[in-house]
Order: C-alpha cells, then sequence, then structure tokens
C-alpha cells in the first residue's frame, strides 16, 4: 500500500470516532486557551510548582542530611521516595491545571488535522499548494501526543523529549531540499521512463547564456531556467532570448538572499512576489518557485499558496557551489543520475571566468545523459504539470 492510501485511511478511522466528529462539528480554536484562570489551574499550577520544589532540591537536601549522619540509607531510601512523589504532584497538577487546555488543544489539532491532511493532492496530480497538511504539522502532532503520554507517566523531564526531537527535524528538515518536510515539493518526476530535466539557477548572467543557449539549441535540450528577480529586471534581453528559444523561467527570488528563509514574512513575500510581477512584462507567468539554495520554512506554504506556485526543488546535483566548484562536474552528476531526476545547474560565470570550460563540462554531462540512453525533457514533461504559462499581453513590450 501507498503512503498516500494509509494516510487515507487512518484519517477515514479517526474522522469516525466521536472525539474527532465533535471537534470537527465545534471547529475549536485556539482562542478558546485565552480565558482567565480558574481556582482549579491555580491549584494545579502550585503543585506543578510544588513538585520542583519536592523533586532534585528535596533529594539534594537528603543527601546533604546522609553525609552529615553517616547514614546513606538516608538517601538510597527516602530519594526514590521523594523523587517519585514529586512526579505523582506534578501529575496532579498537569491534571487540574492542564487537562482542559490539553483538550481544547487536540480538539483543535485534530480537526484540523483531519480536514487539512484529508485534503491533500497526491503529487502530480493537482497543484502541489493545495496540499496544506505537510510531514512538519504531522510530526508536530506526534510528538505533542508522546509528550502527554510520556508527562503523565514519567514527569516533565522525560516528556520534552519527543518535543526536542521535533525542534531538531525543523531545524535540520530546511537543508534537505527533497524532504518537503514544511510543504509538499517536487524534486523529481515520475520513474517510469527514463528522462531527466536540466534546471539552472541564479541567472540570466550576459557573459553565460547565450553560449548556453547555443549549446542547448545544438543538443536540442529544453530547460528551465529559475531566474533571479533583479538579475532579469537587469538584463530583459536575456530573459527574452531565453523565452525565444523555447525554454521556460522559474521564479528564483529577487535579490537570492540565501539567509532569505530567516527573513520576516513580509520580505519573504515581497521577494517572491516581486519577481513575479517583473516577469509579467515579459508575457509570462511562473508557476514554479525555488527557494534560494533548496532552504525551505514553515511561513513558505501560506505565500506560495497564496501566489499559486508550486515548489520545485531538485534530486540531482554536483555540489558546484554557484560554479564556483565545477572539476568533474558532469561525472559527479552522471554518477548519481536517475529516471525522473530534476538536474541542478547554475547559469552563472565559473571562478575563474573559465567558462569555456565550464561549457564543455555541461556538454560532456548532456552527452553522458544521451550515452547512458536518458533523455532531456522540459520541467513540464517530467513532472506533468505546467511550469510556466503565457499571457494575454505576450508577446512581451520591446
Amino acid at each position: 500500500m501507498t503512503g498516500g492510501g494509509i494516510r487515507a485511511r487512518i484519517i477515514s478511522r479517526l474522522s469516525r470516532t466521536r472525539f474527532v466528529r465533535n471537534a470537527m462539528a465545534e471547529r475549536t480554536t485556539l482562542s478558546s486557551l485565552h480565558v482567565k484562570p480558574t481556582p482549579r489551574v491555580w491549584t494545579g499550577l502550585g503543585l506543578i510548582g510544588l513538585s520542583y520544589v519536592i523533586g532534585w532540591p528535596a533529594v539534594g537536601l537528603l543527601a546533604l542530611i546522609a553525609f552529615h549522619v553517616r547514614e546513606p540509607l538516608i538517601v538510597a531510601i527516602g530519594g526514590p521516595i521523594i523523587y517519585g512523589l514529586s512526579h505523582l504532584v506534578f501529575m496532579a497538577g498537569f491534571y487540574l491545571a492542564g487537562s482542559r487546555y490539553a483538550s481544547i488543544f487536540l480538539r483543535w489539532a485534530m480537526w484540523n488535522a483531519v480536514e487539512k491532511w484529508g485534503n491533500t493532492a497526491p503529487m502530480g496530480c493537482e497543484s502541489a499548494h493545495k496540499g496544506i497538511f505537510s510531514p512538519a504539522h504531522g510530526a508536530g502532532l506526534i510528538a505533542f501526543l508522546l509528550s502527554g503520554v510520556l508527562l503523565f507517566l514519567f514527569g516533565g523531564r522525560i516528556a520534552a523529549i519527543p518535543l526536542g526531537v521535533f525542534v531538531l527535524l525543523c531545524l535540520a528538515a530546511p537543508f534537505f531540499p527533497q524532504w518537503g518536510f514544511f510543504l509538499p515539493v517536487i524534486s523529481r518526476g515520475g520513474s517510469g521512463v527514463k528522462a531527466v530535466a536540466l534546471t539552472f539557477d541564479d541567472g540570466p548572467d550576459p557573459d553565460v547564456i547565450f553560449l548556453l543557449l547555443d549549446l542547448l539549441e545544438r543538443y536540442e535540450a529544453a530547460a528551465t531556467f529559475f531566474v533571479i528577480g533583479k538579475k532579469a529586471e537587469g538584463n530583459p534581453a536575456l530573459v527574452r532570448e531565453i523565452l525565444l528559444r523555447g525554454h521556460a523561467v522559474g521564479n528564483h527570488s529577487y535579490r537570492h538572499d540565501p539567509l532569505l528563509m530567516l527573513r520576516s514574512s513580509a520580505r519573504l513575500a515581497e521577494e517572491i512576489a516581486h519577481t513575479q510581477l517583473l516577469l509579467v512584462d515579459f508575457g509570462i507567468r511562473p508557476l514554479v518557485f525555488r527557494p534560494p539554495v533548496g532552504i525551505t520554512n514553515p511561513r513558505l506554504p501560506k505565500i506560495l499558496r497564496k501566489l499559486r506556485l508550486d515548489c520545485v526543488t531538485f534530486s540531482c546535483r554536483a555540489r558546484d557551489f554557484g560554479n564556483r566548484r565545477m572539476a568533474g562536474l558532469a561525472k559527479t552528476i552522471l554518477k548519481k543520475i536517475h529516471p525522473g531526476a530534476i538536474v541542478l545547474l547554475h547559469d552563472v560565470p565559473p571562478r575563474g571566468r573559465r567558462i569555456m570550460e565550464w561549457l564543455r563540462e555541461v556538454e560532456r554531462l548532456i552527452q553522458g545523459l544521451k550515452s547512458q540512453g536518458y533523455e532531456v525533457v522540459p520541467l513540464s514533461e517530467l513532472i506533468g504539470r505546467p511550469v510556466m504559462e503565457t499571457l494575454e499581453t505576450y508577446p512581451p513590450k520591446s
């Protein structure tokens, strides 16, 4: 059974439970958490505070007493008893103070999970940005549930472990472009056909683009160029040439800030929307966005949904660091190539301006792909959806 089938069965079973049906009917919001604490809540908070007082501090006091009276049995027997009692007090406090809030949160999480996860379209069928519920939502929900169980069984310290693991996942996920942890990403096409797509980032550059376009034309290879908005704005003739030669253009942000995903939501939205807007002057609207350095964040899905953009990353690259390291570029990619691969390259001058050497590497790559029986196809064909649409105003204004 596929992952989608397993997910559908889980969602179907969850939606039939009374708890989830009630949650769906109530559509509980987290604003319900902002209520004035009741005496019961204050009592619970007091017990939670008391549990920390009679926990390690009390055990430490017993150890000090045992040391002075030279009787280790005091701490050997009394320590576990007092420490166990602190856990019982903590759980009682959490029950009094947190059970109502935990119930609100679980009802909110459940109806959001069923509604959003259940509506996620399989990749390759509908637009990827329609999938709202991401693996991050699922991992977070599981972490909170596990944390709650451990909290009741063992106390606060162990309960923090699932949450800590979730935080580590959130920190690591942005650096794995194929994960799609925060949002659905397209990192490869269908593996049924021995075909790949070439994509070029960080251009267009006047020193490179015409030579590269001539090379691609010679081998009848169509590519997708994820352009930086600022460069496209400053070199409009290059973008027009890319389109004239039959290639596609994608959005790669306006300034290509490597730390863009650490900026504010407003800055992130402005970087993507500004590039979309200026590309209208070329008579096109990109339907795909590739984040700088392939890094994503939890704020990106909402912005891409609003702009009707899919997130496209890659599955095969040479780690050329923007053509700063291009030795063996073709050989590295050909070793890792696989059916349906989206290949990442860069159309910027290499270090030392060894442009012809870089072009030879790209040519070796195309020749190697063909010798291995791979067909170089447009990205839209590989992933089964358009990556750019032509507007009614096309051809663009001169």
